[in-house]
């Protein structure tokens, strides 16, 4: 089996090329990412590659010749450019799946996003992956997931012959992880009083690899949600590692937020707010049934291995939630 995994010098994408490159059939695994990887592995070569150059991702694809295609090359954290994310984000994933289809590659799998859904008040709880992909407008990361995700079901529908799997993560946290969602906790001086009784979901680096590697070594295609088993209140959160509450209207948040993210003082563009103040849960019951997968840790969990590592919890077992922690209404 010969892979290109796009992104594969991640923290996801570089803990799966060691996956497979351990396995036995694997033949060849090639990292094509604007930077190398931090380690080097039998089986495993890298490309110097920028996936909103078109040109480069069908030469490589024609040379490589892959089995499968594993396209995790996305921007995260926010922003400012939203020209320069959407040409990566979406750009990038129309020339690889462009290239994908010239190559004749069999298997694909791209990550997007539970975030693809949107943050609404009329959404299920839990969602599941047969309701639509919304996203907000604005909201750049969940706007361009969106359209993402949307280019990956068209491509499967022109390719039926072909395996398209799309996987849906909620917040991925761990020790590995550092990006503008962990700093939302250890950085910010308070957690905005909006909905401290909406529910989110966290799912573990870790069990992000493992549903990953069975739905590439099952060949299973469709769209998956993906996510760490119960859920938190955003009051719960903060409340457990000690951060205040600060109560005021949704309206001048907005306002402040968008001062802020305007004078570069921000990470995050107001958008965001959506996903606090609406829900967004999803069910990961399809994955569990398709591969057996069962995340190793919960939720709850996922938050609080997270927050030991940035040293916003003490050390040892699960930290139990303070008495005064019940969640606060909207």
């Amino acid at each position: 089996m010969r892979y290109v995994v796009t992104g594969g010098s991640g923290y996801i994408g570089s803990r799966l090329v060691a996956r497979l490159a351990e396995r036995q059939e694997t033949e060849r695994v090639v990292v094509a990412d604007i930077r190398p990887p931090t380690a080097t592995r039998p089986k495993v070569a890298f490309e110097r590659l920028d996936v909103r150059d078109g040109a480069a991702v069908r030469a490589l694809l024609e040379h490589e010749r892959p089995d499968v295609l594993l396209h995790l090359a996305f921007v995260l954290n926010p922003m400012h450019d939203q020209n320069a994310m959407y040409e990566i984000d979406v750009g990038g994933t129309h020339n690889v799946l462009r290239a994908a289809s010239e190559a004749g590659t069999a298997q694909v799998m791209v990550t997007s996003s539970a975030t693809a859904y949107g943050a609404f008040p009329d959404n299920p709880i839990p969602i599941t992956e047969d309701w639509p992909v919304r996203g907000v407008p604005d909201f750049e990361y969940a706007r361009d997931k969106t359209e993402t995700d949307r280019l990956c079901q068209l491509w499967a529908a022109e390719h039926p012959d072909r395996v398209m799997t799309i996987v849906r993560p909620c917040i991925v946290f761990g020790p590995g992880v550092d990006n503008y969602i962990v700093r939302t906790w250890t950085k910010q001086p308070f957690f905005p009083e909006l909905a401290s009784g909406q529910q989110v979901q966290y799912v573990h680096e870790d069990d992000v690899v493992e549903a990953l590697d069975l739905l590439l070594a099952g060949r299973h295609g469709g769209a998956f949600n993906l996510a760490g088993d119960g859920t938190m209140t955003w009051g719960e959160c903060a409340d457990l590692i000690g951060m205040p509450r600060r109560r005021a209207p949704l309206g001048l948040f907005r306002r402040f937020g968008a001062l802020m993210w305007k004078l570069h003082m921000a990470e995050t563009p107001p958008g965001n707010l959506h996903f606090i103040v609406h829900p967004w849960i999803v069910s990961a019951d399809k994955l569990k049934e398709t591969t057996g997968w069962s995340p190793r840790y919960s939720s709850r969990e996922t938050f609080e291995i997270a927050m030991r590592a940035h040293g916003k919890l003490a050390p040892g077992p699960s930290a139990e939630l303070p008495e005064f922690a019940a969640p606060v209404g909207v």
